[in-house]
This record gives C-alpha cells, structure tokens and sequence, in this order.
C-alpha cells in the first residue's frame, strides 16, 4: 500500500508507514475507515494481509468492505458485503449489509482465531460468476456461500471500530490486491514442524513441504512479545533446505546435540534464535519480502494431557498438509526418542489413511502413553467440497457420553481430528471398547451418520 493516493476516508486517522496502512486514531469509543474504488463482485477476489495488535472483541475489530455503494463505509444507509475480523467470538467472517439493517451472517469462521496479542492473518475471498462466495484465512477455507442481492456496487475499504486510545497503531494493512492476481511462481510451502520453547536449550524445527528447494537465508523469524508486538526479524543460516528435508535452529547446537539425539548434525543450524517465552506464545516464519509464510500460536495446553512436566519436551506436528494451528495437529515427543527429534522425523506422526471413504478412524486400537506408537486415535475424513457441518462425540460400552470431539463444526474439504485417551473432565478414560459416533450435514441438507468401534488399550509394560 505504497500509493495511497487513491483511498479516502478519515484521512486524520491514517498514515503509512514503511509502506503499510497503519491507524493512528487516539479516539476512544471511536469508528474510522478508508475506502477506494475497485472493481463488480461476481467472478473477483479480494486478498489483504493484516497485523492486528490486540485480542479482539465485540469492542475492538476491523469490518473489510469487499464491495459497498458508498464512498463513507460508516453510512448507516450502506449495501455490500464485508469481512468483521474479530468480535465476540474472535472469529473471521462474511456478512451481507443492507440499509438500516442488523449484517447478515453469510460464512461463519472459526472462532478464536483472532484471540491472540498478536494476530497476522492472510485473507482472501473469492466471488463465482454464479456468486458463490468463498472465505479463507491463511490458506484454510472458512466456508462457502451463495448471494446475489448486489450486483453492482464497486468500493472497498476498511473500517475500524476501537474502544480505547491505546489501539491506536495496531492495526496494519498491507499486499491489498482486487481481481484475481497471477499466481506466485516463487511461493514457498515451508512449515514450522516442531519447536522446544521450555527446555535448557530451545530449538524450531522447519520442514519443506514444497517441491523445491528453498534458500533458507531468505528467510526470517520473529517472535511475539510478553507485552505485546513483536521482536525484530532474525535471518535464518545459510543453507538450502531441499523438499521433504528437516532443518532445526538453535543458538548452540552443541547443548542441543548433548541433551537430544542429533541423528543428523547437518540437519542443526547455529543461529541467534529469539528466546521463546514459556507456556504460551507465538513465533512467525517470514519470506525475504516480510509476508508470513507459517505462524505458530503455541501452548502448554498443546501438549499430552497426562504429561506432568513437559520442561524439557518439545511440541511435534502430526500432519505437515494439516493446518500448523490446529490443536489436534500437534502432540508432545515421544519419551522412547527422549522427548525432542530435532532435524528428522518426528516421533507423533500420523501415517497415511485410506480417504477414500468420507470417514476413517485408525488405529482401531490404540494405547495413549506417549511411547510414540499409536498414541491417539485419528478421525479422518475427505470430502467433495467445503460447507458441511460435523458432530463427533465419543461413547464408552454402556452408552455413556466420554468425550466430545466437536459440536457444530464446520468443516474444510479434508482433515481430522485425533482423540488421546481423555474424557471432557481431562482425566485418561479407562481401557475398553469405545464407539466414535459422527454426524455428517452437508449443505444440500443430508445427514450422514457413522458409528466406529475403538478399543483404548494399555500396553503390557505400561
């Protein structure tokens, strides 16, 4: 957003800075926005990047008019649709406005996604020529609508709606791009694939998920601050990290190597890590032109929940095609590898399941004791589109409710849920035979229903 010359709106409450949109509004309980003209909905998309510096809530939140009729985007008159970043449920989602009219709920996001101190998110929208709308926040797909009841409107913008002066410079926009961009011939599919952050000595594991190498000096790292904001970036080591290869980065390798099993010493890099701040954070992998690339919001609550001590234990993703914040997607290390795999494969890894069938469930028979074999049940499913809606709950052999996997749950086209041994309670469920129940609504209105058994099992030296 180096040209600003073409948005107006509350000019007093912008600036630019290092060539990005920033707000600069010290006004509390206060709505400002900035807008330009763009282009028709149908057959379009809409993508932006955006840093806000703050949890949100149904106070503070950005509302992204992807098309409107007005110029002012605060008009109570106005039509078009928009994206609310944030609100009661830190969610991101599409809504229809009509004049004088509570929004229409279009797409309904995940929620929790903007709960952060810090929150760095890639959004894009497309629109059909048949007006099928489809939402997705860092490469995973919110959900899917279809609405025609404006055809002709052209402005887009963004309006903040802030409660305190202290927001004042936390929120940032940049890469705004309407119409469909060509694709990115240099994009890298690199992904954070383990990290230790509570240890004598920490470490960040990368993994390259693409099929090309990847100069690992062009990129970055940065992490988010206990009092919010984030570090300064940090340049990864020299090297090349080739497709389907495992790098790990530690400011003394040497301590790391003593304390875990290197298998592969090139595989552990000397850099000036940032220290990561214990029990919860987030760390940013960022590309040479400072677009993130992965984002990891971590937590101890991440890890196995029979654990009593995890200093010391790294956190490992399951699936590398999962998305990085899923919190089924990651397990603690195996203690049979000494709890931490840096620079190889990791010791919780799901292995590959037939999908296709709509809905999987492997092992049938599992033992949750962290030795790193069949640790958890994986529910998998594949599906022909994005839309449906899913309820998963675990019964024990007389009938009893133990577990509730999801509620309502939208669904993106392909993934899985995992299921550790625990009931709702966080206590290990005794051994025995289990059904996995799941109910599948799909958008045309049918409902599917499955019922799996599954035996929770304790291995004999256990």
């Amino acid at each position: 957003m180096k040209d600003a010359t073409r948005w107006r709106g509350t000019d007093s409450a912008w600036i630019i800075q290092n060539g990005q949109l920033k707000s600069s509004f010290e006004q509390i309980n206060s709505n400002f926005y900035i807008s330009t003209v763009s282009s028709l909905p149908a057959d379009n998309s809409w993508q932006w990047w955006m840093q806000l510096n703050f949890n949100t809530s149904s106070l503070n939140y950005v509302d992204a008019y992807l098309c409107a009729d007005k110029r002012d985007l605060m008009d109570s008159l106005i039509s078009g649709y928009f994206v609310r970043v944030g609100n009661t449920k830190d969610e991101v989602c599409l809504y229809r406005k009509d004049p004088h009219k509570t929004p229409v709920l279009l797409i309904d996001g995940r929620d929790g996604i903007t709960d952060h101190t810090t929150n760095i998110l890639n959004v894009r929208v497309t629109c059909s020529e048949q007006y099928k709308w489809t939402l997705q926040v860092n490469d995973v797909v919110e959900g899917t609508a279809t609405d025609s009841t404006y055809r002709a409107i052209t402005v887009m913008g963004f309006v903040v709606r802030q409660s305190i002066a202290s927001f004042a410079g936390k929120h940032i926009f940049d890469n705004v791009i309407v119409g469909n961009a060509p694709a990115d011939t240099e994009n890298i599919h690199v992904v954070i694939n383990e990290i230790l952050y509570d240890g004598d000595v920490e470490f960040v594991e990368l993994y390259n998920n693409g099929t090309q190498p990847v100069s690992l000096s062009q990129l970055s790292i940065i992490r988010e601050k206990t009092s919010g904001g984030l570090t300064d970036p940090v340049t990864f080591s020299s090297g090349t990290l080739a497709p389907g290869s495992y790098a790990a980065f530690t400011s003394d390798p040497d301590a790391l190597c003593r304390q875990y099993h290197c298998t592969y010493p090139d595989h552990i890099y000397k850099m000036s890590l940032p220290a990561l701040t214990n029990e919860k954070g987030a760390i940013f992998i960022l590309d040479s032109k400072g677009d993130t690339i992965d984002v990891l919001h971590y937590s101890d609550a991440m890890h196995f929940p029979l654990a009593k001590n995890t200093k010391g234990v790294s956190l490992e993703r399951l699936d590398v095609n999962a998305p990085t914040q899923q919190i089924s997607n990651w397990h603690s290390a195996s203690s049979t590898v000494g709890y931490a795999t840096p620079g190889i494969a990791n010791s919780q890894q799901l292995n590959a399941v037939d999908l296709t069938r709509k809905l999987t469930l492997s092992p049938e028979v599992f033992s949750p004791d962290n030795d790193g074999m069949d640790d958890v049940a994986l529910i998998s499913y594949a599906l022909t589109g994005p839309g449906s809606v899913a309820d998963i709950f675990i019964y024990n052999a007389t009938g009893r409710l133990v577990k509730t996997i999801c509620n309502n749950f939208l669904l993106p086209p392909k993934g899985f849920f995992t299921w550790d041994g625990t009931d709702d309670l966080h206590n290990i469920a005794p051994t025995g035979i289990y059904v996995v129940f799941a109910s599948l609504l799909d958008p045309e209105g049918d409902v599917q229903r499955w019922k799996l058994p599954l035996v929770l099992a304790k291995r004999k030296n256990a």
